[in-house]
């Protein structure tokens, strides 16, 4: 599975975990429960993994938008202080 990143199957994966998300809640639910305990903890970890890993991301992507509308790093500080 650590191979899983340079093989053709990762694309295919990813779609196939895409397309899981796409799905309605009742859907995801009914099948988890499908899914042995131990395996469905396991997977909740990994992706609780890859959403941390992915923070940086979002907040780079947040720190380009607050800068594109003007707004300073001193100006998000002392925002942020007075709450």
């Amino acid at each position: 599975m650590e191979q899983l990143d340079d093989a053709p199957e990762k694309l295919m994966f990813g779609k196939v975990l895409n397309e899981l998300g796409n799905q309605s809640a009742e859907r995801i639910q009914s099948a988890a429960k499908q899914v042995p305990l131990p395996v469905l903890r396991d997977m909740v970890y990994q992706f609780q993994q890859v959403i941390e890993s992915r923070k940086d991301e979002q907040v780079e992507s947040l720190a380009k938008e607050i800068a594109q509308q003007g707004i300073s790093v001193e100006d998000l500080k002392q925002y942020l202080a007075s709450k």
